[in-house]
């Protein structure tokens, strides 16, 4: 099961891409899971058949992907602030958006300069 902690530790431990995209598993892509969701790498890109074509997931250039993992029913895409999960058993995808909260010394320059994300209206 892939709980929040799990997700965590996976951002920390997995938090650079490879210097090359052949140090990837690629072959956790087995035939089933590139059937079921459509899998193809064309132009240096994943792209996954399963995702609607105008969504940023459905075309993963190949250079942004930090890992590729195998868990009990899913086969997880790390990225640098997110991760999708390909289903194994059908053709469902589900992605973890990391939460980006302002870091400690962006807060502080955010507080000096006046400055806010709230919009003005």
């Amino acid at each position: 099961m892939v709980t929040t902690e799990v997700i965590n530790a996976i951002y920390r431990k997995f938090n650079k891409a490879p210097k090359s995209p052949d140090n990837l598993d690629f072959g956790l892509l087995t035939d089933s899971i590139i059937e079921k969701h459509d899998i193809r790498i064309e132009e240096q890109k994943l792209k996954i058949g399963s995702i609607k074509s105008d969504s940023p997931f459905a075309a993963i250039p190949l250079k942004n992907i930090h890992e590729i993992l195998e868990f009990e029913s899913m086969i997880a895409i790390v990225l640098r602030n997110s991760i999708v999960f390909l289903n194994k058993c059908d053709s469902t995808v589900n992605v973890h958006l990391r939460d980006l909260s302002p870091s400690f010394w962006m807060q502080i320059k955010q507080s000096f300069s006046g400055k806010t994300d709230e919009p003005d209206f």
